[in-house]
C-alpha cells in the first residue's frame, strides 16, 4: 500500500461512559482529522505517530489528504509506510 493510500488515522477522541469521561481511539478519515493536535493521531496499522497532509490545489490532480509517518523507522516497518520493506512491524514508540 502506497503512502498516498493511507487516508485514514486514528484519533483520540473524548467519550462519556457510565458518567466518566475517557479517551479511546477512534478511525476517522484523514480530512476529518486535519486541524487535530499531532499527539492525538496515530497509525492504524502500528500505532506510530502521523503528520497529516491537506490537499492544496483545487483540481483533482493533485494528492488527495493523507497521513504518512513521522518517523522513518516507523514507515520501514508499517505496511502503509512509505519505505516499506516487506515485514510489518509495531512501531517502537507507539502512540498509546
Amino acid at each position: 500500500m502506497p503512502y498516498d493510500m493511507m487516508l485514514t488515522c486514528e484519533k483520540r477522541t473524548l467519550y462519556k461512559i457510565g458518567g466518566a469521561y475517557e479517551k479511546r481511539w477512534k478511525e476517522v478519515s484523514v480530512a476529518d482529522a486535519v486541524g487535530t493536535a499531532t499527539g492525538d493521531l496515530r497509525c492504524v496499522h502500528c500505532g506510530g505517530e502521523v503528520r497529516l497532509h491537506h490537499r492544496k490545489v483545487t483540481t483533482t490532480t493533485g494528492p488527495q489528504d493523507h497521513a504518512e509517518h513521522r518517523r522513518r523507522q516507523d514507515s520501514e516497518g508499517c505496511k502503509a509506510g512509505h519505505y516499506f520493506q516487506g515485514e510489518h512491524r509495531r512501531s517502537a514508540t507507539p502512540i498509546e
